[in-house]
């Protein structure tokens, strides 16, 4: 499911389509009560594979807030409204939106960058992508890539579950996991949301790498030399 929110007056930056080809998301104006002249600020639309979709969306026009759900159980997998800070910003330098996550969740993922403890999101660690290219030899460090996306494993009714989270947008931002919220500060650009439904990890990675591209396969001369021969002389 792709939830697309965007000016309805002025065109922002986004990741190129003909860089990473997708849909064009349908410009469906909103009104969202986020002025007092209660215009219509943003664009909003939401692109389903089908109708048949593991996801259900739904929306707040004002005070504007939206959620997503797994339609097989019911379980709230981002809402910005439940949240205790309550906050969206949508200015031209400067994006902010949170979701409220449950306690128990194991959250994984937002690099590429030198963790201490490898890619398990940990509550108050600081996950800045700003891309510096240095060397991975320094902890706590921004590597080549940007990728705005997490995996979110839980347990729900004896049964586990994931699905994962991408927010499409290159510009330089932080992200902040305080243990039952997570929060986006942006510098700039549009949300646009991508969740995959999963249900395993391996469903998520292999939704997630269908929309940004696969991995390249390897060629064998790229692996390096592995023919040798040994001579043994015996006297």
């Amino acid at each position: 499911m792709r939830v697309h929110i965007t000016d309805a007056e002025k065109q922002r930056w986004e990741v190129p389509y003909d860089l990473l080809p997708r849909e064009q998301p349908l410009r469906v104006k909103q009104n969202t009560g986020w002025s007092r002249k209660k215009k219509n600020l943003i664009s909003l639309s939401n692109n389903t594979s089908s109708y048949s979709s593991e996801l259900v969306f739904s929306y707040t026009s004002d005070p504007f807030s939206f959620a997503v759900k797994r339609k097989s159980n019911g379980d709230t997998l981002f809402d910005s409204s439940s949240n205790e800070f309550n906050t969206l910003v949508f200015k031209d330098q400067y994006l902010e939106i949170s979701t409220k996550l449950p306690k128990d969740v194991s959250l994984y993922g937002l690099g590429e960058n030198t963790q201490a403890h490898g890619i398990k999101l940990y509550p108050s660690d600081p996950y800045t992508l700003y891309t510096t290219d240095v060397s991975a030899i320094n902890l706590n460090t921004d590597l080549y890539g940007a990728h705005p996306v997490y995996m979110d494993l839980r347990n729900e009714g004896g049964k586990p579950y994931a699905h994962g989270v991408l927010l499409l947008n290159s510009n330089a931002m932080d992200v902040f996991y305080r243990g039952t919220s997570l929060t986006y500060k942006v510098i700039g650009g549009v949300f646009d949301f991508y969740f995959f439904a999963g249900p395993t990890p391996l469903n998520v990675v292999d939704q997630y790498t269908s929309l940004i591209g696969r991995p390249a396969p390897m060629p064998y001369w790229a692996f390096g030399t592995i023919l040798f021969s040994l001579s043994l002389t015996v006297l």
